[in-house]
């Protein structure tokens, strides 16, 4: 049995098979704690879908809806000298943010307003409250509906559409028209279904230069110190 599941870990030591549940073990002294309890259930076993249900479809149909907004920012920082001990490390120096820009991009792939780029002191502050104020004038025009525009060719593809153009199945009976809520711009032909489940997420994504390895820590630190935001 080693020899057929062995190949599942890295581990090159000897492995202790439950025939019952095919649980491995690298010890038999907790295999046999394991008996106990596993005992007490029935075999386990493989249970494929039926036919006609072994399929997984799509069904999010909303994450296909390009995010009209998204704001992509970057922080810069100076190296303070700073020598004093904690515990057993010593500290020479600390990073202290100095400055922050940030574009805002919008549904034309262009840059909605000229660049912010703040230098100076609480460097991440000022990001932090600017970003919150872009995302309150954002958000208004997002629940903002401009109502739709039809040009008579536009009418004549409507009319004319055989198949949904979300779910790619054939319309039948009602369909409905969609459109860009930002623009009033017509888009295509839907299942009264499908035009609901395509609705335009609220979410701005802020994007940031080595977030993860840096910037993130310079949030951090000031993100708990705001109150009364909805921030994920």
């Amino acid at each position: 049995m080693s020899r057929l599941l062995g190949d599942l870990t890295k581990h090159n030591g000897k492995h202790h098979y439950y025939y019952r549940c095919l649980h491995r073990f690298a010890k038999d002294e907790i295999l046999k704690e394991h008996l106990q309890y596993c005992s007490e259930h029935s075999p386990q076993h493989i249970k494929m879908p039926e036919k006609g249900q072994n399929f997984i479809k799509f069904v999010n149909v909303h994450y296909q809806h390009p995010l009209p907004y998204i704001i992509y920012a970057d922080f810069e920082s100076l190296i303070v000298k700073e020598v004093h001990s904690s515990g057993n490390t010593e500290i020479i120096a600390r990073h202290e943010a100095c400055g922050n820009a940030y574009v805002i991009i919008g549904p034309d792939g262009r840059s909605v307003k000229p660049i912010s780029v703040y230098r100076g002191e609480n460097t991440v502050k000022h990001f932090m409250e600017n970003i919150l104020k872009e995302k309150e004038e954002l958000a208004a025009k997002l629940t903002s509906i401009v109502p739709i525009s039809m040009t008579p060719q536009d009418e004549l593809d409507f009319q004319s559409a055989t198949h949904c153009s979300i779910c790619k199945k054939a319309l039948k009976g009602y369909r409905v028209r969609d459109h860009d809520h930002q623009t009033g711009r017509y888009r295509a032909a839907l299942h009264s279904s499908c035009n609901i489940k395509f609705r335009l997420s609220k979410k701005i994504p802020v994007v940031l230069h080595n977030l993860k390895n840096y910037d993130g820590h310079l949030i951090m630190q000031e993100i708990g110190k705001l109150k009364d935001y909805e921030i994920s």
